[in-house]
C-alpha cells in the first residue's frame, strides 16, 4: 500500500485508535512489568548457559562496566536512529527524533500503511537484536558475554512497546493507516465511526 503525507478523505476524521506508550498509565505499567519479567527471565537464562562468577570475577572491570553502561545507553538510539531512517526511506518524509520521558523516539508526520508501520517497528529491533547474538556468538571470553548478554536483554526489552503495538495493529482493519509521533500513535481507518 501508498504511504500518504495527507490523510486521504475516506480516512479523514475517522480515528480508530490512539495508543499511547507513555502518556497511558496503565499500558507504560503494564509494559513495564513485561520489561521486569522479561529481564528476570532471560538473566535466568543467561545463568544456565554463561558461569556466573564470570559476572562479578571480571579481568578488567572498569573496561566492562564501562561498555556495558555505553551499550545498554545505545541500544535505543540506534533503534531509533534505525527507524528514522527506514521512515525516511519509506516516506519520503524527514522524521523528527525527541525524548518523551526516558526514551528518544522517532517520529514521521506521515500515514504508514499496517503492514509498513510493522516493518518500522520490528525491523530496527529484529537488526539489533541479530548484531548483538552475533557478537555473543563470536566472543570467546564469558565475562564479555555477560556483558553482552546484559546488552541484549536491555535491546529486547525497549523494543517490548514496539512489539505491542505492532500486535495491536494487527488485530485492526486492513485499511489502517497509522501516524506515527513517537510515544504515540494516531490509527485511522476506513471502517472507523468515532475513536476508540
Amino acid at each position: 500500500m501508498k504511504v500518504y503525507t495527507k490523510l486521504p478523505e475516506s480516512h479523514q476524521d475517522k480515528l480508530l485508535a490512539r495508543i499511547e506508550l507513555e502518556r497511558s498509565v496503565i499500558l507504560s505499567r503494564l509494559l513495564k512489568t513485561i520489561q521486569a519479567v522479561l529481564v528476570v527471565t532471560l538473566l535466568a537464562i543467561g545463568c544456565l548457559f554463561l558461569p556466573p562468577e564470570k559476572l562479578t570475577n571480571m579481568s578488567e572491570p572498569f573496561e566492562h562496566l564501562s561498555v556495558l553502561m555505553l551499550g545498554m545507553l545505545s541500544v535505543s538510539i540506534v533503534q531509533e536512529l534505525l527507524r528514522g531512517v527506514l521512515m525516511r526511506i519509506i516516506s519520503g518524509v524527514r522524521p523528527s527524533l525527541r525524548f518523551a520521558g526516558a526514551y528518544l523516539y522517532a517520529g514521521c508526520e506521515a500515514y504508514f500503511p499496517r503492514r509498513e508501520e510493522q516493518i518500522l517497528n520490528l525491523l530496527p529491533l529484529f537488526l539489533t537484536t541479530i548484531l548483538l547474538v552475533i557478537l555473543f556468538l563470536l566472543t570467546g571470553d564469558m565475562s564479555w558475554k555477560w556483558i553482552i548478554w546484559i546488552i541484549l536483554i536491555v535491546d529486547i526489552c525497549f523494543g517490548i512497546r514496539y512489539a505491542y503495538a505492532s500486535m495491536r495493529f494487527s488485530q485492526m482493519p486492513d485499511d489502517i493507516l497509522v501516524m506515527n509521533l513517537g510515544p504515540t500513535y494516531l490509527v485511522y481507518s476506513g471502517h472507523a465511526d468515532a475513536e476508540q
